[in-house]
Protein backbone atom coordinates (compact mmCIF):
# COMPACT_ATOMS: atom_id res chain seq x y z
CA UNK A 1 0.00 0.00 0.00
CA UNK A 2 2.63 2.43 1.02
CA UNK A 3 4.73 1.31 -2.34
CA UNK A 4 1.14 2.32 -4.03
CA UNK A 5 0.70 5.59 -2.48
CA UNK A 6 3.87 6.52 -3.72
CA UNK A 7 3.25 5.75 -7.34
CA UNK A 8 0.25 8.09 -6.84
CA UNK A 9 1.78 10.73 -4.78
CA UNK A 10 4.43 11.04 -7.42
CA UNK A 11 2.37 11.43 -10.25
CA UNK A 12 -0.20 13.67 -9.09
CA UNK A 13 2.36 15.92 -7.81
CA UNK A 14 4.25 16.24 -11.11
CA UNK A 15 0.58 16.53 -12.74
CA UNK A 16 -0.37 19.31 -10.29
CA UNK A 17 2.91 21.29 -10.97
CA UNK A 18 1.78 21.02 -14.80
CA UNK A 19 -1.26 21.88 -14.43
CA UNK A 20 0.38 25.40 -13.14
CA UNK A 21 1.41 26.40 -16.49
CA UNK A 22 -2.48 25.26 -17.71
CA UNK A 23 -3.60 27.82 -15.19
CA UNK A 24 -1.22 29.91 -16.16
CA UNK A 25 -2.27 29.70 -20.08
CA UNK A 26 -6.15 29.62 -18.89
CA UNK A 27 -5.48 32.95 -17.04
CA UNK A 28 -4.21 34.38 -20.66
CA UNK A 29 -6.10 33.46 -23.25
CA UNK A 30 -9.94 32.81 -21.29
CA UNK A 31 -9.72 35.00 -18.75
CA UNK A 32 -7.13 37.61 -19.24
CA UNK A 33 -9.33 38.49 -22.86
CA UNK A 34 -13.02 38.24 -21.34
CA UNK A 35 -11.94 40.50 -17.98
CA UNK A 36 -10.12 42.73 -20.42
CA UNK A 37 -13.55 43.41 -22.30
CA UNK A 38 -15.55 44.00 -19.11
CA UNK A 39 -12.94 46.28 -17.62
CA UNK A 40 -12.44 48.84 -20.58
CA UNK A 41 -15.95 48.56 -22.39
CA UNK A 42 -18.64 47.52 -19.40
CA UNK A 43 -20.70 50.31 -17.82
CA UNK A 44 -23.94 50.06 -15.96
CA UNK A 45 -25.89 52.34 -18.18
CA UNK A 46 -24.53 50.61 -21.51
CA UNK A 47 -26.11 47.29 -19.99
CA UNK A 48 -29.32 49.14 -19.08
CA UNK A 49 -29.51 50.44 -22.42
CA UNK A 50 -29.29 47.35 -24.04
CA UNK A 51 -32.22 45.87 -22.24
CA UNK A 52 -34.47 49.30 -22.65
CA UNK A 53 -33.42 50.18 -26.71
CA UNK A 54 -36.06 49.07 -28.78
CA UNK A 55 -34.14 47.87 -31.16
CA UNK A 56 -32.32 45.57 -29.21
CA UNK A 57 -35.99 44.28 -27.60
CA UNK A 58 -36.84 42.83 -30.45
CA UNK A 59 -33.35 40.69 -30.59
CA UNK A 60 -33.73 40.13 -27.17
CA UNK A 61 -37.22 38.38 -27.55
CA UNK A 62 -36.45 36.63 -30.99
CA UNK A 63 -33.60 35.28 -29.34
CA UNK A 64 -35.48 33.96 -26.12
CA UNK A 65 -38.50 32.70 -28.09
CA UNK A 66 -36.99 31.22 -30.97
CA UNK A 67 -34.54 28.99 -27.80
CA UNK A 68 -37.42 28.22 -26.22
CA UNK A 69 -39.14 27.25 -29.19
CA UNK A 70 -36.35 25.12 -30.64
CA UNK A 71 -35.64 23.27 -27.39
CA UNK A 72 -39.43 22.41 -27.04
CA UNK A 73 -39.29 20.96 -30.70
CA UNK A 74 -35.87 19.41 -29.85
CA UNK A 75 -37.61 17.40 -26.82
CA UNK A 76 -40.52 16.59 -28.61
CA UNK A 77 -38.24 15.20 -31.39
CA UNK A 78 -35.79 13.36 -29.40
CA UNK A 79 -37.56 11.93 -26.92
CA UNK A 80 -39.56 9.36 -28.61
CA UNK A 81 -36.24 7.92 -30.22
CA UNK A 82 -34.61 8.08 -26.35
CA UNK A 83 -37.48 6.06 -25.03
CA UNK A 84 -37.25 3.58 -28.48
CA UNK A 85 -33.88 3.25 -27.79
CA UNK A 86 -33.59 3.09 -23.92
CA UNK A 87 -36.63 0.98 -23.64
CA UNK A 88 -36.18 -1.56 -26.57
CA UNK A 89 -33.26 -3.87 -28.23
CA UNK A 90 -33.66 -4.23 -31.95
CA UNK A 91 -30.85 -4.68 -34.29
CA UNK A 92 -30.02 -1.31 -36.20
CA UNK A 93 -30.92 0.56 -33.07
CA UNK A 94 -26.97 1.45 -32.34
CA UNK A 95 -26.68 2.07 -36.03
CA UNK A 96 -29.52 4.72 -35.65
CA UNK A 97 -28.00 6.24 -32.79
CA UNK A 98 -24.46 6.59 -34.45
CA UNK A 99 -26.98 8.67 -37.79
CA UNK A 100 -28.84 10.69 -35.20
CA UNK A 101 -25.71 11.96 -33.18
CA UNK A 102 -23.20 12.66 -36.48
CA UNK A 103 -24.67 16.35 -36.74
CA UNK A 104 -24.06 17.10 -32.73
CA UNK A 105 -20.06 16.79 -33.91
CA UNK A 106 -20.38 18.52 -36.86
CA UNK A 107 -19.56 22.20 -38.00
CA UNK A 108 -22.75 23.81 -37.34
CA UNK A 109 -22.36 25.83 -40.57
CA UNK A 110 -22.79 22.37 -42.36
CA UNK A 111 -26.12 21.59 -40.56
CA UNK A 112 -27.10 25.01 -41.32
CA UNK A 113 -26.22 24.45 -45.48
CA UNK A 114 -28.28 20.95 -44.90
CA UNK A 115 -31.44 23.05 -44.00
CA UNK A 116 -30.90 25.96 -46.67
CA UNK A 117 -30.46 22.85 -49.10
CA UNK A 118 -33.51 22.02 -48.48
CA UNK A 119 -35.33 25.18 -47.61
CA UNK A 120 -33.45 27.74 -49.85
CA UNK A 121 -35.71 31.00 -48.27
CA UNK A 122 -34.57 29.77 -44.85
CA UNK A 123 -36.33 32.10 -42.51
CA UNK A 124 -37.90 30.58 -38.35
CA UNK A 125 -38.53 27.49 -40.04
CA UNK A 126 -35.58 26.56 -40.89
CA UNK A 127 -33.60 28.35 -38.32
CA UNK A 128 -35.93 25.52 -35.60
CA UNK A 129 -35.15 22.73 -37.65
CA UNK A 130 -31.79 23.89 -37.84
CA UNK A 131 -31.32 23.66 -33.67
CA UNK A 132 -33.86 20.48 -33.84
CA UNK A 133 -30.86 18.66 -36.20
CA UNK A 134 -28.28 19.77 -33.90
CA UNK A 135 -29.30 19.07 -30.81
CA UNK A 136 -31.61 15.82 -30.64
CA UNK A 137 -28.35 13.81 -29.79
CA UNK A 138 -28.07 15.81 -26.39
CA UNK A 139 -31.56 14.51 -25.45
CA UNK A 140 -30.11 10.68 -26.51
CA UNK A 141 -26.72 10.89 -24.73
CA UNK A 142 -28.13 12.56 -21.08
CA UNK A 143 -31.58 10.93 -20.79
CA UNK A 144 -31.17 7.89 -22.43
CA UNK A 145 -28.42 6.54 -19.88
CA UNK A 146 -30.65 7.07 -17.10
CA UNK A 147 -33.82 6.22 -18.95
CA UNK A 148 -32.39 2.75 -19.55
CA UNK A 149 -31.14 1.76 -15.78
CA UNK A 150 -35.68 1.87 -14.87
CA UNK A 151 -36.85 -1.12 -13.82
CA UNK A 152 -38.91 -2.10 -16.52
CA UNK A 153 -41.16 -3.94 -13.77
CA UNK A 154 -42.32 -0.20 -12.74
CA UNK A 155 -43.53 -0.05 -15.78
CA UNK A 156 -45.19 -3.27 -16.51
CA UNK A 157 -46.86 -3.09 -13.00
CA UNK A 158 -47.96 0.60 -14.11
CA UNK A 159 -49.57 -1.61 -17.30
CA UNK A 160 -51.13 -4.02 -15.21
CA UNK A 161 -53.10 -1.91 -13.03
CA UNK A 162 -54.84 -0.20 -16.40
CA UNK A 163 -52.44 2.93 -17.20
CA UNK A 164 -52.72 4.54 -20.27
CA UNK A 165 -48.73 5.30 -21.84
CA UNK A 166 -49.46 8.93 -20.77
CA UNK A 167 -50.03 8.49 -17.19
CA UNK A 168 -46.96 5.77 -17.22
CA UNK A 169 -44.35 8.48 -18.48
CA UNK A 170 -46.47 11.12 -16.02
CA UNK A 171 -46.29 9.48 -13.10
CA UNK A 172 -43.39 6.39 -13.30
CA UNK A 173 -40.99 7.48 -15.72
CA UNK A 174 -40.84 10.87 -15.32
CA UNK A 175 -39.70 10.89 -11.85
CA UNK A 176 -36.47 9.20 -12.97
CA UNK A 177 -35.28 10.80 -15.81
CA UNK A 178 -36.57 14.30 -14.36
CA UNK A 179 -33.15 15.04 -13.60
CA UNK A 180 -31.36 14.50 -16.22
CA UNK A 181 -34.09 15.98 -18.62
CA UNK A 182 -33.65 19.11 -16.54
CA UNK A 183 -30.10 19.37 -17.54
CA UNK A 184 -30.65 18.53 -21.30
CA UNK A 185 -33.10 20.91 -21.56
CA UNK A 186 -30.85 23.38 -20.24
CA UNK A 187 -27.97 22.52 -22.23
CA UNK A 188 -30.19 22.62 -25.45
CA UNK A 189 -31.68 25.74 -24.74
CA UNK A 190 -28.06 27.43 -23.97
CA UNK A 191 -26.91 26.04 -27.60
CA UNK A 192 -30.25 27.58 -29.18
CA UNK A 193 -29.97 31.01 -27.31
CA UNK A 194 -26.34 31.66 -28.09
CA UNK A 195 -26.53 30.49 -31.76
CA UNK A 196 -24.44 31.92 -34.16
CA UNK A 197 -23.23 29.40 -36.77
CA UNK A 198 -26.99 28.90 -37.87
CA UNK A 199 -28.53 32.21 -37.19
CA UNK A 200 -25.55 33.53 -39.64
CA UNK A 201 -26.29 31.06 -42.66
CA UNK A 202 -29.80 31.04 -41.99
CA UNK A 203 -31.15 34.27 -40.31
CA UNK A 204 -31.93 37.88 -41.86
CA UNK A 205 -32.31 41.27 -40.52
CA UNK A 206 -35.54 40.60 -39.03
CA UNK A 207 -33.88 37.29 -37.33
CA UNK A 208 -30.94 38.09 -34.93
CA UNK A 209 -30.03 36.45 -31.82
CA UNK A 210 -28.27 38.48 -28.84
CA UNK A 211 -25.26 36.11 -30.65
CA UNK A 212 -24.95 37.53 -34.08
CA UNK A 213 -25.65 40.73 -32.77
CA UNK A 214 -22.57 41.24 -30.45
CA UNK A 215 -20.69 40.58 -34.09
CA UNK A 216 -22.80 42.81 -35.95
CA UNK A 217 -22.13 45.33 -33.48
CA UNK A 218 -18.21 44.90 -32.81
CA UNK A 219 -16.80 44.24 -35.93
CA UNK A 220 -19.09 45.71 -38.44
CA UNK A 221 -20.64 48.73 -37.11
CA UNK A 222 -17.77 49.41 -34.28
CA UNK A 223 -20.07 49.36 -31.50
CA UNK A 224 -17.68 47.65 -28.36
CA UNK A 225 -19.26 48.54 -25.97
CA UNK A 226 -23.05 47.52 -26.83
CA UNK A 227 -21.67 44.84 -27.82
CA UNK A 228 -20.12 44.17 -24.63
CA UNK A 229 -23.09 45.07 -22.51
CA UNK A 230 -24.78 42.46 -24.93
CA UNK A 231 -22.35 39.61 -23.58
CA UNK A 232 -22.91 40.35 -20.20
CA UNK A 233 -26.43 40.01 -20.00
CA UNK A 234 -26.00 36.81 -21.85
CA UNK A 235 -23.50 35.55 -20.02
CA UNK A 236 -25.67 36.79 -16.79
CA UNK A 237 -28.46 34.17 -18.39
CA UNK A 238 -26.33 31.72 -19.48
CA UNK A 239 -25.59 31.04 -15.33
CA UNK A 240 -28.88 31.17 -14.77
CA UNK A 241 -30.02 28.51 -16.91
CA UNK A 242 -26.76 26.65 -16.06
CA UNK A 243 -27.63 27.01 -12.33
CA UNK A 244 -31.42 25.86 -13.02
CA UNK A 245 -30.09 22.78 -15.26
CA UNK A 246 -27.78 21.72 -12.09
CA UNK A 247 -29.69 22.00 -9.07
CA UNK A 248 -28.43 21.10 -5.68
CA UNK A 249 -28.47 17.52 -4.72
CA UNK A 250 -29.95 18.75 -1.73
CA UNK A 251 -33.24 19.55 -3.57
CA UNK A 252 -36.18 18.04 -2.18
CA UNK A 253 -37.54 15.24 -4.10
CA UNK A 254 -40.92 14.49 -4.86
CA UNK A 255 -42.29 11.40 -3.25
CA UNK A 256 -44.41 8.64 -4.82
CA UNK A 257 -47.53 9.44 -5.36
CA UNK A 258 -50.63 6.68 -5.55
CA UNK A 259 -52.60 7.27 -8.06
CA UNK A 260 -55.78 5.29 -9.81
CA UNK A 261 -54.84 3.79 -13.00
CA UNK A 262 -57.41 3.45 -15.65
CA UNK A 263 -57.31 1.58 -19.46
CA UNK A 264 -56.88 3.23 -22.64
CA UNK A 265 -56.29 2.06 -26.00
CA UNK A 266 -52.76 1.12 -27.00
CA UNK A 267 -51.11 2.01 -30.16
CA UNK A 268 -48.94 -1.77 -30.48
CA UNK A 269 -45.77 -1.28 -29.78
CA UNK A 270 -43.98 -2.53 -32.92
CA UNK A 271 -45.69 0.00 -34.88
CA UNK A 272 -45.39 2.67 -32.07
CA UNK A 273 -41.48 1.95 -32.16
CA UNK A 274 -41.44 2.14 -35.72
CA UNK A 275 -42.14 5.70 -35.81
CA UNK A 276 -40.49 6.72 -32.26
CA UNK A 277 -37.52 6.18 -34.51
CA UNK A 278 -37.69 6.76 -37.87
CA UNK A 279 -39.89 9.93 -37.65
CA UNK A 280 -37.06 11.35 -36.01
CA UNK A 281 -34.57 9.47 -37.38
CA UNK A 282 -35.79 11.42 -41.03
CA UNK A 283 -35.30 14.77 -39.62
CA UNK A 284 -32.14 14.50 -37.91
CA UNK A 285 -30.66 12.61 -41.40
CA UNK A 286 -32.43 14.21 -44.10
CA UNK A 287 -30.53 17.69 -44.28
CA UNK A 288 -27.12 15.62 -44.13
CA UNK A 289 -28.68 13.89 -47.34
CA UNK A 290 -29.09 16.92 -48.82
CA UNK A 291 -25.82 18.63 -48.85
CA UNK A 292 -24.70 15.68 -50.54
CA UNK A 293 -27.48 15.78 -53.22
CA UNK A 294 -27.29 19.35 -53.61
CA UNK A 295 -23.69 19.40 -54.39
CA UNK A 296 -24.71 17.14 -57.36
CA UNK A 297 -27.07 19.78 -58.41
CA UNK A 298 -26.30 23.08 -60.99
CA UNK A 299 -29.74 24.72 -61.79
CA UNK A 300 -31.80 21.59 -61.48
CA UNK A 301 -29.18 19.24 -63.51
CA UNK A 302 -26.54 16.62 -62.32
CA UNK A 303 -23.17 18.48 -62.42
CA UNK A 304 -19.92 18.36 -60.19
CA UNK A 305 -18.81 21.57 -61.39
CA UNK A 306 -18.58 22.48 -57.64
CA UNK A 307 -16.30 20.20 -56.91
CA UNK A 308 -14.15 21.48 -59.59
CA UNK A 309 -14.57 24.55 -58.56
CA UNK A 310 -12.93 23.99 -55.26
CA UNK A 311 -9.73 22.23 -56.72
CA UNK A 312 -8.91 24.25 -59.60
CA UNK A 313 -8.39 27.54 -58.29
CA UNK A 314 -12.14 29.18 -59.34
CA UNK A 315 -12.63 29.83 -55.99
CA UNK A 316 -10.16 32.00 -55.13
CA UNK A 317 -11.41 34.53 -57.07
CA UNK A 318 -14.02 35.21 -54.78
CA UNK A 319 -11.04 35.51 -52.27
CA UNK A 320 -11.26 31.85 -51.13
CA UNK A 321 -8.35 29.49 -51.13
CA UNK A 322 -9.91 25.91 -50.79
CA UNK A 323 -6.70 23.60 -50.17
CA UNK A 324 -4.80 26.29 -48.08
CA UNK A 325 -8.03 26.21 -46.11
CA UNK A 326 -8.38 22.29 -45.98
CA UNK A 327 -4.94 22.04 -45.02
CA UNK A 328 -5.26 25.15 -42.39
CA UNK A 329 -8.63 23.20 -40.83
CA UNK A 330 -6.75 20.03 -40.47
CA UNK A 331 -3.30 21.20 -39.46
CA UNK A 332 -5.20 23.48 -36.46
CA UNK A 333 -7.32 20.11 -35.68
CA UNK A 334 -4.23 18.16 -35.48
CA UNK A 335 -2.86 20.78 -32.92
CA UNK A 336 -5.63 21.26 -31.19
CA UNK A 337 -5.83 17.32 -30.61
CA UNK A 338 -2.16 17.19 -29.56
CA UNK A 339 -2.80 20.07 -26.66
CA UNK A 340 -6.32 19.90 -25.22
CA UNK A 341 -6.21 15.81 -24.45
CA UNK A 342 -2.61 16.67 -22.73
CA UNK A 343 -4.16 19.26 -20.32
CA UNK A 344 -6.75 17.43 -19.86
CA UNK A 345 -5.05 14.50 -18.99
CA UNK A 346 -2.86 16.06 -16.20
CA UNK A 347 -6.00 18.26 -15.13
CA UNK A 348 -7.43 14.72 -14.88
CA UNK A 349 -4.92 13.27 -12.62
CA UNK A 350 -4.04 16.19 -10.73
CA UNK A 351 -7.93 16.02 -10.06
CA UNK A 352 -7.29 12.98 -7.47
CA UNK A 353 -5.70 15.75 -4.59
CA UNK A 354 -7.28 18.72 -5.90
CA UNK A 355 -10.37 19.97 -7.42
CA UNK A 356 -9.58 23.65 -8.23
CA UNK A 357 -8.67 23.55 -11.87
CA UNK A 358 -11.15 21.09 -13.19
CA UNK A 359 -14.10 23.78 -11.74
CA UNK A 360 -11.56 26.61 -13.97
CA UNK A 361 -11.55 24.61 -17.25
CA UNK A 362 -15.36 24.19 -17.06
CA UNK A 363 -15.91 28.11 -17.37
CA UNK A 364 -15.06 28.17 -21.47
CA UNK A 365 -18.76 26.67 -21.44
CA UNK A 366 -19.99 29.59 -19.78
CA UNK A 367 -18.74 32.43 -22.11
CA UNK A 368 -20.29 32.19 -25.65
CA UNK A 369 -17.72 31.83 -28.52
CA UNK A 370 -18.54 35.23 -30.30
CA UNK A 371 -18.38 37.01 -26.60
CA UNK A 372 -14.96 34.71 -26.44
CA UNK A 373 -13.81 36.32 -29.72
CA UNK A 374 -14.66 39.88 -28.53
CA UNK A 375 -12.39 39.67 -25.74
CA UNK A 376 -9.72 38.60 -27.70
CA UNK A 377 -9.38 41.10 -30.47
CA UNK A 378 -9.98 43.18 -27.45
CA UNK A 379 -7.05 41.95 -25.22
CA UNK A 380 -4.96 41.19 -28.06
CA UNK A 381 -4.51 44.23 -29.97
CA UNK A 382 -1.95 46.13 -28.30
CA UNK A 383 1.46 45.69 -26.99
CA UNK A 384 3.29 43.37 -25.18
CA UNK A 385 0.47 41.42 -26.47
CA UNK A 386 -0.55 42.32 -29.72
CA UNK A 387 -1.22 38.40 -31.21
CA UNK A 388 -4.49 38.91 -32.60
CA UNK A 389 -3.36 38.53 -36.26
CA UNK A 390 -0.92 35.25 -35.36
CA UNK A 391 -1.82 32.61 -36.85
CA UNK A 392 -1.10 30.19 -33.93
CA UNK A 393 -3.98 32.07 -32.08
CA UNK A 394 -6.57 30.11 -33.33
CA UNK A 395 -5.48 26.48 -32.42
CA UNK A 396 -4.30 27.93 -28.76
CA UNK A 397 -8.27 29.08 -28.79
CA UNK A 398 -9.24 26.19 -30.26
CA UNK A 399 -7.85 24.18 -27.62
CA UNK A 400 -9.33 26.15 -24.74
CA UNK A 401 -12.46 25.63 -26.34
CA UNK A 402 -12.25 21.63 -26.65
CA UNK A 403 -10.76 21.61 -23.17
CA UNK A 404 -13.73 21.06 -21.19
CA UNK A 405 -14.90 18.14 -23.42
CA UNK A 406 -11.92 16.70 -23.55
CA UNK A 407 -11.62 16.35 -19.53
CA UNK A 408 -14.76 15.13 -19.37
CA UNK A 409 -13.93 12.41 -21.44
CA UNK A 410 -10.77 11.75 -19.44
CA UNK A 411 -12.09 12.12 -16.15
CA UNK A 412 -14.38 8.97 -15.62
CA UNK A 413 -11.98 6.35 -17.36
CA UNK A 414 -9.40 7.84 -14.95
CA UNK A 415 -11.80 7.19 -11.56
CA UNK A 416 -12.84 3.66 -13.58
CA UNK A 417 -9.18 2.23 -13.32
CA UNK A 418 -9.15 -0.27 -10.07
CA UNK A 419 -6.29 0.86 -7.72
CA UNK A 420 -5.71 -2.53 -7.11
CA UNK A 421 -3.52 -2.51 -10.54
CA UNK A 422 -1.03 0.02 -9.40
CA UNK A 423 -1.09 -1.55 -6.44
CA UNK A 424 0.29 -4.83 -7.84
CA UNK A 425 2.79 -3.26 -10.00
CA UNK A 426 4.30 -1.30 -7.24
CA UNK A 427 4.36 -4.51 -5.31
CA UNK A 428 6.07 -6.31 -8.03
CA UNK A 429 8.83 -3.30 -7.50
CA UNK A 430 7.86 -1.36 -10.81
CA UNK A 431 9.07 2.76 -10.47
CA UNK A 432 6.23 4.66 -10.03
CA UNK A 433 6.38 5.90 -13.78
CA UNK A 434 6.93 2.60 -15.26
CA UNK A 435 3.65 1.65 -13.08
CA UNK A 436 2.15 4.96 -14.71
CA UNK A 437 3.29 4.41 -18.30
CA UNK A 438 2.38 0.34 -18.44
CA UNK A 439 -0.41 -0.09 -16.16
CA UNK A 440 -2.66 3.17 -16.02
CA UNK A 441 -1.84 4.97 -19.52
CA UNK A 442 -3.14 1.71 -21.63
CA UNK A 443 -6.34 1.64 -20.13
CA UNK A 444 -6.62 5.12 -20.70
CA UNK A 445 -5.72 4.94 -24.12
CA UNK A 446 -9.56 5.13 -25.72
CA UNK A 447 -10.20 8.04 -23.45
CA UNK A 448 -7.27 9.52 -24.91
CA UNK A 449 -8.13 8.63 -28.47
CA UNK A 450 -12.07 10.10 -28.16
CA UNK A 451 -10.78 13.11 -26.60
CA UNK A 452 -8.64 13.51 -29.87
CA UNK A 453 -11.18 13.39 -31.87
CA UNK A 454 -13.60 15.58 -29.74
CA UNK A 455 -10.92 18.05 -29.86
CA UNK A 456 -10.37 18.04 -33.46
CA UNK A 457 -14.39 18.09 -34.09
CA UNK A 458 -14.34 21.30 -31.88
CA UNK A 459 -11.30 22.71 -34.36
CA UNK A 460 -13.02 21.40 -37.17
CA UNK A 461 -16.58 23.20 -36.24
CA UNK A 462 -15.59 25.92 -34.17
CA UNK A 463 -17.32 29.28 -35.71
CA UNK A 464 -17.59 31.81 -33.51
CA UNK A 465 -14.44 32.96 -32.02
CA UNK A 466 -12.99 31.95 -34.98
CA UNK A 467 -14.92 34.63 -37.30
CA UNK A 468 -12.99 37.14 -34.98
CA UNK A 469 -9.64 36.22 -35.72
CA UNK A 470 -9.86 34.59 -39.13
CA UNK A 471 -7.46 36.08 -42.30
CA UNK A 472 -7.32 35.25 -46.12
CA UNK A 473 -4.01 32.75 -44.80
CA UNK A 474 -6.34 30.74 -41.72
CA UNK A 475 -9.47 30.34 -43.26
CA UNK A 476 -11.23 27.83 -42.10
CA UNK A 477 -13.62 25.48 -43.35
CA UNK A 478 -17.16 26.44 -41.71
CA UNK A 479 -15.51 30.24 -42.48
CA UNK A 480 -14.92 29.43 -46.30
CA UNK A 481 -18.41 27.68 -46.35
CA UNK A 482 -19.65 30.87 -45.20
CA UNK A 483 -18.23 33.06 -47.56
CA UNK A 484 -19.39 31.02 -50.11
CA UNK A 485 -22.83 30.89 -49.68
CA UNK A 486 -22.64 34.60 -48.99
CA UNK A 487 -21.47 35.02 -52.76
CA UNK A 488 -23.38 35.72 -55.82
CA UNK A 489 -23.47 32.82 -58.36
CA UNK A 490 -24.85 29.49 -58.55
CA UNK A 491 -21.47 27.61 -59.47
CA UNK A 492 -20.52 29.47 -56.24
CA UNK A 493 -23.13 28.51 -54.20
CA UNK A 494 -23.03 24.94 -55.19
CA UNK A 495 -19.18 24.93 -54.74
CA UNK A 496 -20.52 25.82 -50.70
CA UNK A 497 -22.61 22.86 -50.90
CA UNK A 498 -19.98 20.68 -52.35
CA UNK A 499 -17.68 21.66 -49.55
CA UNK A 500 -20.09 20.76 -46.44
CA UNK A 501 -20.46 17.79 -48.26
CA UNK A 502 -16.77 16.88 -48.16
CA UNK A 503 -17.23 17.19 -44.12
CA UNK A 504 -20.55 14.88 -44.33
CA UNK A 505 -18.94 12.07 -46.08
CA UNK A 506 -15.87 12.57 -43.63
CA UNK A 507 -17.60 12.69 -40.48
CA UNK A 508 -19.85 9.42 -42.06
CA UNK A 509 -16.84 7.35 -42.31
CA UNK A 510 -14.57 8.66 -39.44
CA UNK A 511 -15.69 6.60 -36.35
CA UNK A 512 -17.59 8.71 -34.09
CA UNK A 513 -16.27 10.28 -30.64
CA UNK A 514 -18.70 10.46 -27.92
CA UNK A 515 -17.66 12.81 -24.76
CA UNK A 516 -20.22 15.10 -23.62
CA UNK A 517 -21.20 20.03 -26.35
Amino acid sequence: MEKHLLVMNSVARTAQRLQVLIVALLALFFAFPVLSMIAEFARPQGIIDTLTESSLRGVWWFTLWQAVASTVLTLIVGLPFTWAISRHSFRAARVLTALITIPFFMPAVVVATGIKAILPAAGIPAILWAHVVFNVAIVVRIVGPQWSLLDKTTEDTAADLGAGRLRTFLYVVFPHIRESLRNATAIIFLFCFTSFAVIAILGDIAHRTIESEIFTQAIRLGDTKTATSLAIVQAIVVLLVLRWGNPSSRETRTPPQTIQFFDVSRTPVGLLLFFSVAVPALIVISPLVAVVVRSFSLNGHFSVRGYQWLFDGSTEAVGVNIPQTLMTSLFFATLCAVFAPLAALVVSVAHRRSSFVMGTTALPLVVSAVTFGLGLIIAFDQWPVNWRSQWWLIPVVHSVLALPLAVRAIQPALHAIPDDLSQAASSLGAHPWRSWRYVELPLLQPALVRAAGLSAAVSLGEFGATSFLTRNDTTTIPIAIAQLLGRPGDVTSQSAFALAALVVMVFAIVPQVRPRH
